[in-house]
């Protein structure tokens, strides 16, 4: 069994890369899937044995993404701060796969991406919010999915507009600015 799903992992992931490497040679709109077929050297039953279309292979390059976030939690911190723990690790994430955020950003399927990776961002959020609220008994009235949904969105926005506008800020930068703007809620919420 170890076998197969390692064999299965390998497809996947050779036709990932082959797909990120068409992406960052044109528009994502455009790509066809003979063109992964041709670049991943796989044949077409294999792919849909696996997907159903190319952005359904997109989006399971997003399932390493939860991983990465979640390995950046500190178990030890007790702050409200710690709500919004994976901020840096998502600016760096994106700093690293820059050209392929900026690539999509600009495509018809980004909203779907946007909304992907909003979903683990709130899955994670939500995790440490309900964490703090029962350390700190806090007795907020705010609605927890609201608040969970407004941090999400607010770092997509933010990571959506430093990776689609060329400047000189640094993942520790633009990270620093997302705290700037929502750290004074998150004290507020659960002072």
């Amino acid at each position: 069994m170890t076998v197969v799903d390692r064999r299965i992992q390998r497809t996947r992931k050779t036709l990932h890369e082959a797909l990120m490497a068409l992406v960052l040679e044109g528009p994502y709109d455009t790509i066809t899937v003979q063109q992964i077929l041709d670049r991943a050297n796989i044949g077409r039953s294999t792919f849909y044995t696996h997907f159903q279309d190319k952005d359904e292979l997109l989006m399971w390059g997003t399932q390493h993404l939860r991983a990465t976030l979640s390995a950046a939690r500190q178990e030890r911190d007790a702050s409200p701060e710690r709500i919004i723990y994976c901020s840096r690790a998502m600016f760096d994430h994106a700093d690293s796969y820059r050209k392929i955020y900026r690539a999509l950003v600009n495509s018809a399927v980004w909203p779907h991406v946007r909304q992907r990776i909003q979903n683990i961002l709130a899955e994670l959020i939500r995790r440490e919010c309900e964490t703090v609220k029962r350390s700190q008994r806090s007795k907020s009235k705010l609605p927890l999915e609201l608040f969970v949904h407004y941090l999400a969105a607010t770092l997509m926005t933010v990571m959506t507009w430093w990776v689609d506008h060329k400047n000189s800020l640094s993942a520790q930068e633009i990270d620093q600015v997302y705290r700037v703007l929502v750290l004074p809620s998150i004290r507020s919420a659960f002072a």
